[in-house]
């Protein structure tokens, strides 16, 4: 069963995604962000009121802090950014930039974490890179 949710996310966040740049060609990057947090509230409430029935919660003051910040500041004013900047460029152009990111991740762990790089890790680094670079030299 999960991995027929996570395939649902997946495809409803990848949907989502396209939309948001398509939408970002007509509007600015806050609107976009903000009408889809609008249209995504009611979903977000009957989940949240399910996990809550089912999960304790202890709110704290660094925990709220925390989720404001991951909200406001990580999730909207990166999103403003990031839909401006897919108007801009395209979205398939963008989205292909955007396969870096797991592997930035893969690097501050290894820098900051200690992480080690194994074989797997590394090969499917190098395939993404070229994929990567592939994309971005083809015209659009």
């Amino acid at each position: 069963m999960g991995d027929i949710l996570l395939f649902g996310a997946v495809v409803a966040c990848g949907l989502g995604y396209a939309y948001g740049g398509f939408l970002s060609k007509t509007m600015p990057g806050w609107q976009v962000i903000a009408w889809g947090n609008v249209v995504a509230l009611p979903v977000n409430l009957i989940v949240t009121g399910f996990a809550l029935g089912h999960e304790p919660v202890h709110l704290t003051a660094m925990g709220l802090l925390g989720l404001a910040y991951v909200a406001g500041v990580s999730q909207f004013l990166g999103f403003v950014v990031w839909y401006s900047g897919m108007a801009k460029m395209g979205v398939a152009r963008a989205s292909q930039i955007q396969l870096a990111q797991p592997l930035l991740t893969v690097v501050w762990s290894i820098l900051f974490m200690g992480e080690v790089l194994d074989p797997i890790i590394f090969s499917a680094a190098v395939i993404v890179i070229v994929c990567i670079a592939v994309t971005q030299r083809v015209k659009s």
